[in-house]
């Protein structure tokens, strides 16, 4: 049980993390105050999934995660840099939500067996789900396609 739990966590703080840098660099380098207004809930909702996942480690007995962004991360950091269009970047941020859904999904059935830890990432994907109901109204509203 603690074997899966920690592997899949861990890669849940691996992922957190990268997705926490593009979340705050796009909100210093935006420059409308909805898309900011979004991003600011975005930011905060990824801090505290971070949280509940780092104490749920820590109570599985495994140390606290180096905050460096792994290899993977920083492949995800680039590829937002090159992101130059306010269109392509609410797309790009989509995705990710959208991305993490189906991660949620798949990982579930691995923690299948410790319930404390399948119930934090429920929790985490109602969460998300609602985020990215929020976002797609952002396109929206902006005129942004969803495709």
């Amino acid at each position: 049980m603690a074997n899966a739990s920690i592997s899949v966590l861990t890669q849940y703080l691996k992922a957190q993390l990268a997705y926490l840098a593009i979340l705050r660099e796009y909100h210093q380098n935006g420059d409308s105050p909805y898309v900011k207004s979004a991003l600011s809930f975005a930011i905060e909702d990824v801090q505290e999934g971070i949280a509940r996942v780092a104490s749920r480690l820590r109570q599985l007995g495994q140390p606290l995660l180096d905050q460096n962004l792994d290899e993977a991360g920083e492949k995800l950091v680039r590829q937002w840099r090159t992101r130059r269009s306010a269109e392509d970047k609410l797309k790009f941020v989509r995705q990710g939500f959208k991305n993490q859904l189906e991660w949620y999904g798949a990982r579930l059935k691995e923690l299948k067996d410790d319930a404390d830890s399948q119930a934090i990432l429920v929790a985490l994907a109602e969460q998300l789900r609602v985020r990215l109901e929020r976002w797609e109204t952002l396109m929206k509203e902006m005129k942004v396609s969803l495709d």
